[in-house]
């Protein structure tokens, strides 16, 4: 964690943002995360640390987040976007029943090139996979 947030200073530095004491505590709960959180989630987790912080600030801060590369959006099947701090490559199984979000590894995925149907299409900046299904707490439950 300490070199996340060295990071991130020396990035909010580059870029000339301010790192207040709220996107500080907003992006360490970020890197705690592995639940793929939404801004709601977010805020509710940081508020016992931070009384003061409205649901407008979170949304701000990891919209913020996102434009600077800190974190992405997570595009589940409800209306709430939901965010991943971990930027490294990797893919999503999604539970349809639950909405919860699990990232997996596929390296061999990962070195595929893309199919020559798409060819024309443009160019590719990214590869992402997410598997949608059932997970086995639902499946356990139903």
């Amino acid at each position: 964690m300490h070199d996340d947030l060295e990071k991130i200073q020396e990035l909010f530095r580059r870029e000339r943002i301010k790192l207040t004491h709220q996107r500080l505590e907003i992006y360490k709960e970020m890197l705690g995360a592995e639940d793929h959180p939404s801004a709601e989630e977010v805020y509710t987790r940081v508020r016992p640390r931070m009384p003061t912080i409205s649901l407008d600030t979170v949304y701000r801060t990891l919209d913020l987040f996102e434009c600077v590369g800190l974190v992405s959006r997570v595009a589940v099947l409800d209306d709430r976007s939901r965010f991943d701090s971990k930027m490294k490559p990797h893919h999503h199984l999604v539970c349809t029943s639950c909405k919860s979000v699990v990232d997996f590894l596929w390296p061999a995925l990962d070195k595929m090139k893309p199919p020559l149907q798409i060819k024309g299409w443009g160019q590719i900046v990214s590869n992402h996979m997410e598997l949608r299904g059932i997970c086995s707490n639902c499946l356990k439950q139903g």
